[in-house]
């Protein structure tokens, strides 16, 4: 045998064992190729670019051409650069995010979310970097506020909270003028919690020492900074007089 065809043959041997070879993969996993797999399909598959899969196998002579049997790297998606939110966890072997979710307290789509770089949230590999959002706790919403006197009643004073989980508004007043003053029979509170809406109109009952308090159940979602208004009314429908009370900005706590 010639010289010439021993390089030829040991070239073309070297080649198939070089395909032969597991590639080095620190940051991907290893896929076994299978029957019908292309280069493209099997990056499409798995969530990465075509490039990225090529680089990751240099070994491949020719991304045109595997084979089943054949192993191949497939590179890491980016991960996360931060996690401001929550923290990085790495996913451990047999690990799927629905088991990740329950482990932290948290759901497969709060996941998702804090991790854009998951395509298919039923294919995650060990070595993956996620980032895990932190749930925040739940805490009750109040609304606290103070009402402010007006020329009607200078020395009025009043205040509220409202529970937003709870859906209830208490308020209470004192030192009000005397609705009769102003030809009407009764005090009312007028509450608005949108501002196109019209107000809803509750009546003020009398306690001791010359305060009223008004408890009220709402009847749909808050938007915004709702507004509150005391002042003389006449039942059956209810009319508004002079405006005893205005409201300041509700403060969350």
């Amino acid at each position: 045998m010639s010289e010439e065809v021993k390089k030829v043959e040991s070239a073309a041997t070297g080649g198939v064992e070089t395909q032969h070879m597991v590639p080095p993969c620190p940051n991907g996993f290893l896929y076994t190729v299978q029957s019908g797999d292309t280069m493209y399909f099997i990056a499409q598959r798995f969530g990465v670019s075509l490039e990225a899969l090529i680089a990751a196998n240099p070994q491949v002579a020719d991304p045109n051409l595997i084979y089943p049997g054949q192993v191949l790297c497939i590179p890491a998606k980016p991960s996360p650069a931060s996690c401001p939110n929550g923290f990085i966890y790495i996913v451990q072997p047999g690990d799927t995010l629905n088991g990740i979710a329950s482990m932290f307290g948290t759901t497969v789509e709060q996941i998702l979310a804090a991790n854009p770089q998951i395509t298919n949230p039923n294919l995650i590999y060990p070595g993956q970097r996620i980032c895990i959002p932190i749930m925040p706790p739940m805490h009750h919403r109040r609304h606290c506020f103070m009402m402010h006197p007006t020329h009607h009643c200078p020395g009025a004073m009043g205040m509220g909270m409202i529970d937003i989980e709870k859906r209830e508004l208490l308020v209470v007043a004192r030192d009000l003028p005397d609705p009769r003053h102003f030809g009407m029979d009764h005090i009312a509170l007028m509450v608005r919690y949108h501002e196109m809406e019209k107000f809803k109109v509750v009546e003020m009952m009398p306690m001791a020492h010359g305060m009223m308090m008004c408890h009220h159940m709402m009847d749909g979602a808050m938007g915004g900074d709702p507004v509150f208004l005391i002042g003389a009314a006449r039942r059956f429908p209810f009319f508004f007089g002079p405006l005893f009370l205005g409201v300041v900005f509700p403060i969350i706590i």
